[in-house]
């Protein structure tokens, strides 16, 4: 018990002994890149990005000091952004942060303006003031929303789910990219369908208006009207809240094509709800490799092939292969590589003993991809 006692007291002598109060820190004094009065025009892409560099601080308990870079609607002005650079003395800031930065500066969107910055240093609580004269920067915000949906859903008249927001479709987002999403559906002519962030009634609501992704009840152009197709037919729908834009596209023909046999390219069925089926086909023989082709809008031509995510599948899927490497990428990149690049390859095992398959295309949310299934039935 007495030895119990002792442990604790040295334990909390021990925690005790690692409490210090931080030293001071010089401020950063030299600003080093971008120049001043460096113009940007800020990108939607998630890999634009513009370096800052500043010359070090210094500490007095001889630890590497802390920075941020921080950001001024005027020179003279209070900080009204702040971005970690951590204990490194420079820092790549994303073009879409910048554009936040440039918006608490007062930097309407899809304007021109400009605003300051420099970089204060800290170590602990203990921070340096600015004393590097701001620099300034000019950016041409993004024309997006500020604040992009984690999600978003399809719903309205015109989509085969109605108008029962629980029952919505949700877009895929784009892992690549976000803030884009895109969704497939069947939509009536002349009915509405519009877009919710959530399936709760009371959250960000969006449609379509000249081309141009809007907010029901935003101060900017505000929406007026639910979006609106002018024929029955098959629909892919992609916006980008980075920019606002909107693409609405009639899918008018989806077919599965092989390598050595695209001339002979066999349509699908759609079944519903982002869903093509096509039932019982019999293979040729032959090449192994194979894909689907979209055509658009009315199109007599293919626009899009729809295949995998990998320029060549060297090697053929087995019956434990995950779903995953069945992903369907929308390529418009359809004719350059003689049709074979971007395939998918049967499961040579199977496909061996049974040239007639069946496949399903789902374009819808079942994943977190689109992807297709192939069944081997005879």
């Amino acid at each position: 018990m007495l030895m119990t006692a002792g442990l604790v007291v040295w334990g909390a002598s021990c925690t005790n002994d690692l409490e210090y109060e931080p030293g001071g820190v010089t401020p950063v004094r030299t600003l080093l890149q971008p120049a001043d009065g460096s113009y940007v025009e800020l990108l939607s892409a998630a890999t634009a990005t513009m370096r800052f560099e500043w010359s070090p601080a210094q500490a007095e308990d001889g630890q590497l000091p802390h920075y941020e870079v921080v950001f001024l609607a005027r020179p003279d002005g209070e900080i009204v952004y702040r971005c970690d650079a951590g204990s490194a003395t420079s820092l790549a800031i994303a073009h879409k942060e910048l554009n936040l930065a440039a918006k608490a500066a007062g930097i309407a969107n899809g304007e021109s303006g400009d605003l300051y910055w420099s970089v204060v240093s800290s170590r602990g609580v203990t921070t340096a003031p600015v004393v590097a004269t701001p620099r300034s920067l000019s950016v041409k915000r993004l024309f997006g929303f500020d604040i992009i949906p984690a999600t978003l859903y399809l719903t309205g008249a015109a989509t085969e789910v109605g108008e029962d927001l629980s029952q919505a479709m949700q877009f895929q987002e784009e892992s690549a990219e976000p803030g884009i999403f895109t969704v497939i559906m069947r939509l009536e002519a002349g009915k509405s369908y519009s877009m919710y962030e959530t399936t709760d009634a009371s959250s960000r609501h969006f449609t379509i208006e000249e081309g141009e992704l809007r907010e029901f009840g935003a101060d900017v152009k505000p929406a007026t009207t639910p979006a609106t197709v002018e024929r029955t037919g098959i629909y892919r729908i992609r916006v980008d809240f980075n920019t606002r834009s909107a693409n609405v596209e009639e899918v008018t023909r989806l077919a599965f094509y092989q390598r050595d046999d695209v001339g002979n390219a066999a349509a699908l069925t759609y079944r519903g709800l982002g869903v093509w089926v096509l039932e019982q086909y019999t293979t040729s023989d032959g090449d192994n490799r194979y894909g689907f082709l979209a055509d658009l809008s009315g199109t007599t031509t293919y626009q899009e092939k729809w295949s995998s995510v990998n320029y060549n599948n060297s090697n053929a899927p087995t019956s434990s292969t995950s779903l995953d490497w069945w992903t369907i990428y929308m390529n418009k990149d359809i004719t350059s590589d003689g049709w074979w690049g971007y395939t998918f390859k049967w499961i040579d095992a199977e496909w061996a003993e049974k040239k007639v398959v069946t496949i399903e295309v789902h374009m819808d949310h079942t994943q977190n991809y689109y992807y297709h299934t192939v069944t081997y039935v005879k």
